[in-house]
């Protein structure tokens, strides 16, 4: 994916929207997969309680190097969810806006 406008296509925001939500869980809007630490299986942070979502280069990460990741801080604690790494900060940047769109979407009744 290579962005040549400003803002993004329509069928970026769809790519966009299907990696963020492969990664959502369903108990409840905001639930998102993330990376395990150490000893546990499977980890799952909910952004809504976070204090920012952010986009990082991921130079310091021997699992991807020179790419880009989608994480969330919580204080100063960061986790890296489970999407991505992305080959670009623009394609990070658009899985990001996706995510925060799904965690604060309303949901049917």
């Amino acid at each position: 994916m290579t962005r040549t406008t400003m803002s993004p296509s329509s069928e970026e925001m769809q790519w966009a929207m299907a990696q963020a939500s492969s990664e959502a869980l369903s108990v409840a809007p905001g639930w998102f997969r993330a990376w395990p630490t150490a000893s546990q299986k499977f980890s799952a942070v909910n952004v809504r309680s976070s204090t920012q979502l952010i986009v990082n280069h991921s130079r310091e990460d021997d699992r991807h190097p020179n790419s880009w990741t989608v994480r969330v801080l919580f204080g100063s604690h960061a986790v890296e969810l489970h999407c991505g790494p992305y080959e670009t900060k623009e394609q990070a940047t658009l899985v990001a806006h996706a995510i925060l769109t799904l965690a604060y979407r309303d949901v049917p009744h």
